[in-house]
């Protein structure tokens, strides 16, 4: 039978945490689905864990590739599934029980959701733990906050397969940035929703991909930024990356005069407005004004 939910999980050398990832997922609540693991031609002791866990559980399949990337091995692993609905996971990260139950109920109640996605916990190396920021309900906040980063943690996302094919899926040139520049997209499909309480143990630790692709990264990010503002608030290129600098630099150096021109100029031309992105902007708007009369 076709099952519910095809979770998608790369993984490269992972033998460290690989484990602990597989066994959040099988320990689902929810039950109805295959769980597709690229291993990314590792050389570590990756194959033999996945091998003993395929033979455990028939939900497994595990796809060995030569080592391609993030990008190829996603794509693929999309390519196999047989769902309707992909959940991606990440093979450093874990799963709470609940977690595709959760989003399973979020899902069937929002019959427009192309993206269901959830708050997480953050843990791991002390020296890049955060708090996790405050979690955004709203199709509009989502969507300003695309506009200068990427709002919505990868590893907690399900997706609907038809929209992420006619999307484009992860693109090559975007890898390091490949989620981000897909929200930005899907969010023009259908409705992005989530599930406010935690449901992923987000490892943060210094082999991340996110932690050593840092510069290729920001670099990225900052050119899909404005391509954000470009197509949410209707801009040509010149305004649209003036609109992105607006929005995303510290507030001590914050032209003020910029600010207001995005709140006046821009803003009112978003596709998605929402009392919870008005709330952001006024509060971000005293913090910028409140720094420059108390620069530190």
């Amino acid at each position: 039978m076709t099952p519910l939910v095809s979770i998608i999980m790369p993984v490269w050398n992972g033998e460290r945490y690989l484990e602990e990832a597989v066994r959040s997922i099988l320990g689902q609540t929810f039950r109805d689905f295959e769980f597709i693991i690229l291993d990314d031609g590792s050389s570590d002791r990756t194959p033999e864990i996945l091998a003993g866990f395929a033979s455990l559980d028939s939900r497994i399949r595990v796809i060995t590739l030569e080592h391609e990337g993030i990008v190829i091995a996603l794509n693929r692993g999309v390519a196999e599934s047989r769902a309707r609905w992909i959940a991606r996971m990440d093979a450093d990260d874990v799963s709470h029980p609940e977690r595709l139950a959760r989003q399973w109920a979020a899902v069937g109640k929002n019959p427009r959701a192309v993206i269901c996605h959830t708050h997480v916990t953050i843990f791991g190396d002390p020296a890049y733990v955060t708090k996790a920021g405050r979690f955004i309900r709203s199709q509009a906040l989502i969507a300003l906050r695309l506009c200068f980063q990427c709002p919505i943690i990868h590893p907690t996302v399900m997706f609907r397969k038809d929209a992420f094919l006619e999307c484009g899926g992860y693109r090559p040139e975007e890898r390091h940035a490949e989620d981000f520049a897909l929200w930005g997209r899907m969010i023009e499909h259908g409705r992005i929703i989530g599930v406010p309480e935690p449901s992923l143990d987000f490892r943060v630790h210094s082999s991340s991909i996110s932690k050593q692709q840092a510069a290729t990264q920001e670099a990225l990010s900052q050119k899909i930024s404005a391509n954000h503002c470009e197509r949410f608030m209707n801009l040509d290129g010149e305004n649209a990356v003036r609109a992105y600098r607006a929005i995303q630099v510290t507030f001590v150096t914050h032209p003020i005069r910029e600010w207001l021109w995005f709140v006046v100029g821009c803003l009112p031309k978003m596709r998605w407005h929402s009392l919870e992105m008005w709330a952001w902007v006024a509060t971000r708007s005293i913090q910028i004004l409140r720094s420059r009369k108390n620069p530190s």
